[in-house]
């Protein structure tokens, strides 16, 4: 889930850290705890965040808000880490999530979303209207029903103009 991510990385986003365990291992990874802002909806679990990752920016929000928040100045994050449960949230909720995680990543920064099984959890037309693209990036089948790392990144533009594919 985190082999992408380093101390290079700069500031690092958490969906839904729960307890920790992807902040444990992005540390372990080289990533400065000051360096993570986590965004936990459950305010127990945002309590036990405090207190375990005392430097890190922790906010007790639901991450559909950071459609509308400014959590930086400018689009500063390199990554996002998920585990957020995407196949039971709403298309719509799916959506604002998205738009502020990718509000907040700087160009070439990408989401890694865990998810249970071995499909994608984002529907192919919302990646379209965002100009996401989505690729499979790590498994385990460990896990039972078997685990799944996405890497989901804007698509690449070619930056000039073609007249042949006009």
């Amino acid at each position: 889930m985190t082999r992408d991510i380093g101390p290079e990385t700069g500031p690092v986003l958490e969906l839904g850290p729960g307890t920790g365990p992807f902040t444990r291992a992005l540390l372990s990874r080289g990533v400065r705890e000051e360096d993570l802002t986590l965004i936990e909806s459950d305010p127990d679990f945002a309590a036990l965040l405090k207190r375990r990752f005392p430097t890190a920016r922790i906010f007790e929000m639901d991450a559909a808000g950071l459609r509308h928040l400014s959590l930086f100045h400018g689009p500063v994050v390199g990554a996002a880490v998920s585990g957020l449960p995407f196949r039971l949230i709403s298309p719509r909720k799916t959506l604002a999530i998205l738009e502020g995680v990718f509000a907040n990543l700087r160009p070439g920064g990408a989401l890694y979303q865990f998810t249970l099984g071995r499909r994608c959890p984002f529907d192919q037309s919302l990646l379209d209207r965002l100009d996401l693209e989505v690729t499979r990036v790590g498994h385990t089948f460990r896990n039972f029903p078997p685990a799944t790392v996405y890497r989901v990144a804007r698509i690449k533009t070619l930056g000039i103009y073609d007249w042949r594919f006009a």
